[in-house]
């Protein structure tokens, strides 16, 4: 579509087609660790492989603690009164 062809999917479509898009990890290696995963009995919801998605999916997650923090003073306002006075009993 020639609306991508000058934007990141326009640029990975050109590197599929002519075969210079270079995978950062070995497919091999991506197998053998999740038969080894799954062998081990340790099988995680989710399995971020390579160093690169690795550090993006930890990046996220450490951010969202803050971005979630950020809403505290809207979302705890609309709790009714009898909610909230019996949870401050507690």
């Amino acid at each position: 579509m020639p609306e991508y062809a000058a934007t990141p999917a326009g640029e990975t479509r050109r590197a599929l087609t002519d075969v210079t898009f270079v995978l950062p990890d070995a497919p091999e290696k991506i197998i053998q660790a999740v038969i080894d995963l799954v062998d081990s009995g340790a099988t995680p919801l989710r399995l971020p492989l390579g160093s690169d998605t690795y550090d993006g999916s930890r990046a996220s997650l450490t951010a969202r603690p803050a971005e979630h923090d950020a809403h505290r003073d809207t979302a705890y306002p609309v709790v009714s009164e009898e909610i909230g006075a019996a949870y401050e009993q507690r």
